[in-house]
């Protein structure tokens, strides 16, 4: 019985314009007027993060590719739905009690540092002082300096502080970061000082060591940074259980940018408004309720920031690699090759080039597929994209041979059979069963290159309920 197409619900509101079904050009007067960008992500623990804010928004509203860690689909995560002006800037506000989370998160983040307790109320107690009224000018992304070197809020020092990043021998995440106020930026005027240092040509970049004697002097032309003592003495070592000053192991790049350089740039702060209780003896005096209830806005740095990325699903990600060459995908900094990620999503995820197979059929035929574990399939498919339309098809992927036999991805029983399209049916959806055929000559070897996909076939079919009231209706309507 051949199915009948259904036509895609759409959504009743829509907030938002329809910009392009992928992430690259689709026309020749595109290409001519738009570079093809290659986007960037990180394969960090099996899954692949796009951390790139430009980077983000480009790929999830071209194509809807991926979802927000922290968000429920799109990656618009906020640290609150409130915002008030504060001086020429705009900022949250978010209550007293959720900022001592905030507060909270950071000390057990720094605990997990090795930090000892004193160093971490003081650097808290640094933290949480309340901020003059900011300046569009005091937190842009390169922040006003003195002379000194030293930030200036409204004419207010604050000391430079570093983000203290997990740094450990598999991965390396950056998703959480904490400020740290305590490792103050030190001053070039402070400390052992050589007697040509106020000269110009001390100052004056210059290579490490000589030429004539130095190969590597050619690769490397600049001096080495000079970091911060102070911060270097809180810095542990990941190898040893011990301060990296002690040890005298070399710092990673990770740690590197941790730790405030001499004479370095500027950490940039994330500030929020916190609503306090405002403590007035005149108000107390008369015994106002609610008056005493009356809440004032402090201005204050969030100590622990958290940073929306974006995650890729495994096919999606090699979809974009594969067939749009768009994605370059690094793993520990080291890009890898569409074999090398080929290799690793079939060994993470069983029956990869099935469900792939599947996911690149239907994003050749202008659908968008999503992850469909919430109502038990692997694939849910819009048109144009979620924000537009509801799903039209729950999609189940199986993988069989020419003659449709083989070991299926999912047994089903007609229970669970029935189970999964009645829950299908009430959601509005229909149950497609997307058969993967593999030649009868496919072997283990050709499995290993993506190249396989070009002798892989796909069939779809809809499987719908009977009901029998329903038939009964329609025979006495005739």
């Amino acid at each position: 019985m051949e199915a009948v197409f259904q036509a895609p619900k759409r959504r009743a509101r829509v907030y938002e314009a329809y910009e392009a079904p992928l992430p690259v050009p689709t026309s020749e007067q595109d290409v001519t007027q738009q570079h093809h960008l290659v986007y960037k992500a990180e394969l960090l623990n099996n899954r692949v993060i796009v951390r790139d804010s430009s980077h983000i928004q480009a790929l999830y509203n071209k194509g809807y590719f991926g979802k927000g860690i922290l968000s429920r689909s799109r990656p618009e995560h906020s640290l609150s739905e409130r915002w008030k002006n504060h001086g020429d800037i705009h900022l949250p506000v978010i209550s007293y009690a959720r900022y001592q989370a905030q507060v909270q998160l950071a000390r057990d983040a720094l605990q997990a540092q090795g930090l000892e307790e004193e160093v971490i109320n003081q650097t808290l107690e640094r933290l949480t002082q309340p901020v003059e009224p900011l300046t569009a000018d005091s937190t842009g992304s390169k922040d006003r300096r003195t002379e000194t070197g030293k930030d200036q809020v409204n004419g207010h020092e604050v000391p430079l502080s570093p983000q203290v990043k997990e740094d450990t021998e598999s991965c390396e995440d950056t998703t959480l970061h904490v400020l740290d106020s305590s490792l103050e930026q030190s001053n070039p005027s402070d400390g052992l000082r050589s007697e040509g240092e106020d000269s110009p040509e001390a100052k004056r970049q210059r290579r490490q060591g000589n030429p004539d004697y130095d190969p590597l002097a050619y690769l490397y032309p600049d001096e080495p940074k000079q970091l911060d003592e102070t911060a270097l003495a809180q810095v542990r070592c990941v190898r040893h259980d011990d301060w990296i000053i002690h040890c005298g192991c070399r710092l990673r790049d990770s740690q590197l940018e941790a730790v405030p350089l001499t004479k370095g740039g500027v950490q940039d702060y994330e500030y929020v408004l916190v609503e306090e209780q405002q403590e007035d003896e005149s108000t107390q005096s008369l015994g106002n309720a609610n008056d005493r209830d009356s809440k004032t806005l402090v201005c204050r740095i969030n100590p622990f920031r958290i940073i929306e990325h974006l995650q890729l699903g495994l096919e999606e990600a090699f979809f974009l690699v594969y067939a749009l060459g768009c994605l370059s995908i690094y793993n520990h900094k080291e890009p890898l090759s569409i074999i090398q990620l080929w290799e690793i999503f079939r060994m993470v995820q069983p029956n990869f080039e099935a469900t792939y197979a599947a996911y690149h059929y239907f994003r050749c035929r202008g659908w968008v597929p999503k992850t469909g574990v919430k109502y038990g399939s692997d694939f849910m498919l819009y048109r144009k994209g979620p924000p537009f339309y509801h799903a039209s098809y729950s999609v189940v992927v199986e993988r069989v041979d020419d003659s449709f036999k083989g070991a299926t991805l999912r047994p089903f029983s007609w229970r669970s059979l029935a189970a999964l399209s009645r829950i299908t049916g009430n959601v509005n959806k229909e149950l497609m069963f997307c058969y993967v055929i593999m030649p009868s000559n496919m072997t283990k070897e050709m499995l290993g290159s993506p190249e396989c996909i070009k002798n892989i076939q796909v069939q779809e079919i809809i499987l719908s309920r009977w009901v029998s009231s329903r038939e009964r209706s329609d025979q006495d309507e005739i």
